[in-house]
Parts: structure tokens; C-alpha cells; sequence
């Protein structure tokens, strides 16, 4: 096999790529158009789906309007009122438009799974299986030679797609974060389907699969073991995002009510982290403290044993913090994913030869 990178075939005639290039974009060229066609039709689902949204919104003079915000365009609005035009309009905007975002967001977060299962882990496993490696082993291509040409045109091709629907959902989702404020922005769909966080979760997908591929040298358990191992992953983010900043802390008056902190406060925070009451020193006693509790009296009795008083308070991550966690989880799939490359780099270097093996 020749290892030349580009071979001219007549005097004005185009080159034509060969060696190892040629070879990993023939072997895959299937998936790549297959990659190519999904990626096309969702990126034109999602445009065309905030294209009707956005259009709805101005249709309706209602772009800044929400059903946290009592005042719309200086007009105070009563969402008790079945009535009035924009709490009309905002009911049609999410009957309509809700669930096809929190759909499309679950799809996003479904790809990175689907990109180890069928694109990684048949990577090195089908020709492991089958025995085709060594037809190049014995050739003057090299082992780590190989693997890096196998794993660079899959890489880029998965981790660019990912991007563009990443870049996309979050244009979507940044004109609707407004009118949809009961979906938190730190649950699995949104925060998982855009930003960097999103990008970052296909190579290592990727990678899993490529590693497992390398392992275990058969096709379908290597898939599988990727499925789970991709699935736990996704899980474990998700349970260790609360914890990337520390939470802030909003605490009610002696009468236990959250007048004073802004409505905006509420709807445009991830809430949910923890709650409770406050002691007179200050201390908290989170609200299953007395969860074995059976009724309102020994409820109360619990909690007058704690030194509970009627001042609540709540954690919840602002607005602020969603770009920084953003990039926390980022960095934290593409070292592991990193991890993975180099450990694939030298599982093959001390592989036996086929001379070796012989």
C-alpha cells in the first residue's frame, strides 16, 4: 500500500487523495453522508422552528412578555384571565412551541450516544474482529500512524456537526428562554443540548467507543458497553452540575415569604438545589430533615426540635452561572476524552506486530 498523501494522476488533472486519507474516507464514506443528511435536517428543523417562533412573538407584540412579568408594554396583565389577548397569546406559544424544544433538546442529547455506539465503537472493533488491520500492519504504515488517520476524519466530521446543532439549538433557545421560564436552564434539556457543553460531549462519546472498540476487538459487545458507558456518563453530569459553583442563597423574612427578592430572581434561576428553614443562629435544616414526620403536628414538633424558625431559605444557581458551568463541564469531557485518545495511543504501540503473533 503506498503512503503517499497525494498522487497527480496527468499533467492538469485534480489530484486525488490516497493512502491512509483515501482509505479512512472510503471506509466510511456511508456514515459520513448518512452524519451529513442528519445533521442538514435537523439544523433546517430547528431554523424553521424558530423562524415560526420568533415570527409568532412578533406577530403578537409580545417578544419581552412572560408570565412572570406582571407588566407587558406598560400594561399590567393577569394570567388568571382567560381573556386577555397576551396571556392568549403566550398559552398558544407554548402549546405550540414547548414541546418541539424540549423535544428537539432531548434528541441533542441522545446524539452523542448514538455517535459512540454506531461511529466509535466499530471503529477499531470491526476490523479487530475481522482481521483487516493487518493487511496495513504489514505494510510500511505504522500502528500509531493508523489509529490517528482512523480517528481524525471521524473526530472532525462528529465534532463539527455537533457544533453547528449545538450553535443552532442555543439560537433557539436563547430567543425562547424568555417565555418559557418553567423549563430550567440546568436540567439535562437545554443545558446539555447547547453551548460548549454540548460539543464537548460528542468526542468523548467518541472516544468511549473508540476505546471499547480496542478492547474488547467485537463489534456488538463494544457497542454496548458503550451505550452504558455513555448513558452513565450523561448521569453522572448531570448530578455533579449542581455542584460545579457554589449555589446562591436567598433567605425569606421572619413570616417565611420571598416578597422581597424579585420575581426575576425566581424564574430565571436554576432553582430546586436545596431549601429549608433557618435557625436563630443561622444554621440550616434542609426541608427533609423531618421527612419521616408522619403528620402536620409531628411535623411541626420536628422541626421545634431542630430550632427551626419561620425563615426559609432557598439555593438556586442565577443566570450568571449558566456560561461558566457551561465551560466547567466542557473542560471536564474533553480532558477525559483526551485521556482516552492517549490511552488508545498506547494500547495499539504495545500491541503485538503480526510478526509477533505469528
Amino acid at each position: 500500500m503506498s503512503t503517499a498523501g497525494i498522487r497527480l494522476a496527468a499533467p492538469g488533472a485534480r489530484p486525488r487523495t490516497r493512502g491512509l486519507v483515501w482509505l479512512v474516507a472510503r471506509q466510511h464514506r456511508a456514515a459520513l453522508w448518512a452524519g451529513l443528511a442528519v445533521v442538514v435536517a435537523i439544523a433546517a428543523y430547528i431554523v424553521w422552528q424558530r423562524t415560526g417562533m420568533v415570527g409568532y412573538l412578533r406577530a403578537h407584540d409580545i417578544q419581552d412578555c412572560a408570565g412572570w412579568k406582571r407588566f407587558c408594554h406598560g400594561r399590567r396583565i393577569h394570567p388568571e384571565r382567560g381573556s386577555d389577548p397576551t396571556i392568549e397569546a403566550l398559552r398558544h406559544l407554548g402549546d405550540t412551541y414547548r414541546a418541539p424544544l424540549l423535544n428537539t433538546g432531548r434528541l441533542l442529547i441522545a446524539l452523542p450516544a448514538l455517535i459512540g455506539v454506531f461511529i466509535g465503537a466499530p471503529l477499531f472493533a470491526r476490523e479487530l474482529e475481522m482481521g483487516t488491520h493487518q493487511l496495513v500492519w504489514t505494510q510500511s504504515v505504522t500502528r500509531t500512524r493508523w489509529l490517528i488517520a482512523k480517528l481524525a476524519l471521524p473526530l472532525v466530521a462528529v465534532t463539527a456537526g455537533t457544533a453547528i446543532l449545538a450553535a443552532l439549538y442555543t439560537w433557539w433557545w436563547r430567543a425562547a428562554r424568555v417565555q418559557f421560564p418553567d423549563i430550567a436552564w440546568g436540567t439535562a434539556a437545554p443545558f446539555d443540548a447547547t453551548g460548549p457543553a454540548a460539543v464537548a460531549l460528542a468526542p468523548l462519546a467518541f472516544f468511549v467507543g473508540a476505546a471499547a472498540g480496542l478492547l474488547l476487538r467485537r463489534t456488538v459487545p463494544a457497542m454496548a458497553v458503550t451505550l452504558g458507558v455513555t448513558a452513565g456518563v450523561q448521569y453522572g453530569l448531570g448530578a455533579l452540575r449542581p455542584h460545579l459553583m457554589t449555589p446562591r442563597t436567598i433567605v425569606s423574612d421572619a413570616s417565611g415569604d420571598f416578597a422581597h427578592t424579585p420575581l426575576e430572581i425566581f424564574y430565571t434561576s436554576w432553582r430546586g438545589i436545596g431549601d429549608g428553614y433557618l435557625t436563630r443562629s443561622g444554621a440550616k435544616i434542609p426541608s427533609d430533615h423531618c421527612s419521616s414526620a408522619i403528620g402536620q403536628d409531628d411535623w411541626n414538633r420536628c422541626l421545634a426540635r431542630s430550632g427551626a424558625t419561620q425563615k426559609q431559605y432557598e439555593e438556586l444557581h442565577p443566570a450568571s452561572h449558566y456560561w461558566p458551568m457551561q465551560w466547567m463541564q466542557a473542560g471536564i469531557c474533553l480532558a477525559v476524552a483526551v485521556a482516552l485518545a492517549a490511552f488508545c495511543v498506547w494500547w495499539i504501540r504495545r500491541r503485538p506486530t503480526v510478526k509477533e503473533t505469528a
